[in-house]
């Protein structure tokens, strides 16, 4: 009896081992494949190799290039560093030579009159803002008389008037006061820049002062392209390109001239001026540093 006992307990001992081991090996792999599972499913997805959106946010465009063309050369220029006016007045020396600046002249004329250029003051279409297109364009055109060593000029928005024009001439020693019309005729040459006073005043030895006096002296300014004379060399006619008026477009006309009809009658009252605005003084267009 006592041997029976032994072997079933040693019987029941090996078997509830056996099945102990057994139990574990299968609850093992199942327990390592569950860790497998959820490791998997918990592993954080790679953001380096991910496929990332396009991006919605588009780089920087390189700045659209101006479509607009540059503002005109003319009227945008500078004066060189001054020289010390004096202000004596008097006409500087002329070294331009006349017919071709006549030629030159009549061109630039002809290439602005082809612009219907109407007579409004605040697009530089004027009389002083066309003797400014004249004169930029002239220094492209003779680059001798561009050459910024040797010549300089009024400046459109330092000198935008007509006697703001003057003023710059007469302080740079190039402005002649016409005290006797008929007789200062001959001085008129191609490249004259013309300045009339008041419609239907008399002047009697203006100063400087009167004649820059909005309301009292110059009233308008132009530009002389051609002269004719007679066989003694003395003038008898002469041409401006000007901004005329509200009524017509910049353009040539004849300056007052002893040549009959209504223009003599003129004449008579305003020698070499413009209809009825008196001839009062003149400079010529290019000034010598």
């Amino acid at each position: 009896m006592k041997n029976t006992t032994v072997l079933s307990s040693t019987f029941i001992i090996m078997a509830l081992m056996a099945c102990f081991f057994t139990g574990c090996s299968g609850n093992s792999e199942k327990t390592a494949a569950k860790v497998s599972d959820e490791t998997t499913a918990t592993t954080p997805v790679d953001t380096q190799t991910t496929v990332a959106n396009p991006d919605t946010a588009a780089r920087p465009e390189p700045a659209t290039p101006e479509t607009g063309e540059p503002a005109p050369g003319e009227n945008t220029e500078t004066n060189p560093e001054p020289t010390t006016p004096t202000g004596s007045g008097g006409l500087a020396a002329h070294e331009a030579d006349e017919e071709r600046l006549s030629v030159v002249l009549d061109l630039i004329s002809q290439e602005l009159e082809a612009q219907q250029l109407a007579y409004v003051t605040e697009l530089g279409q004027d009389c002083s803002g066309i003797y400014h297109k004249i004169k930029d364009q002239l220094q492209r055109k003779m680059s001798e008389l561009g050459d910024k060593s040797k010549y300089h000029y009024p400046t459109y928005a330092e000198d935008r008037d007509s006697r703001a024009v003057a003023k710059w001439y007469h302080n740079n020693n190039n402005l002649y006061i016409v005290r006797d019309a008929k007789a200062d005729g001959n001085k008129i040459r191609p490249g004259t820049v013309m300045f009339y006073g008041q419609t239907d005043k008399q002047y009697n030895n203006p100063s400087i002062d009167e004649l820059t006096t909005r309301g009292v002296g110059i009233m308008h300014v132009a530009v002389v392209t051609k002269v004719e004379q007679d066989d003694a060399g003395k003038v008898t006619k002469y041409t401006i390109m000007h901004g005329r008026n509200t009524k017509y477009t910049a353009s040539r006309t004849g300056g007052n001239c002893d040549c009959g009809g209504s223009t003599a009658k003129q004449h008579a009252k305003f020698p070499f001026g413009n209809w009825n605005q008196p001839w009062v003084a003149m400079a010529n267009i290019e000034t010598p540093l």
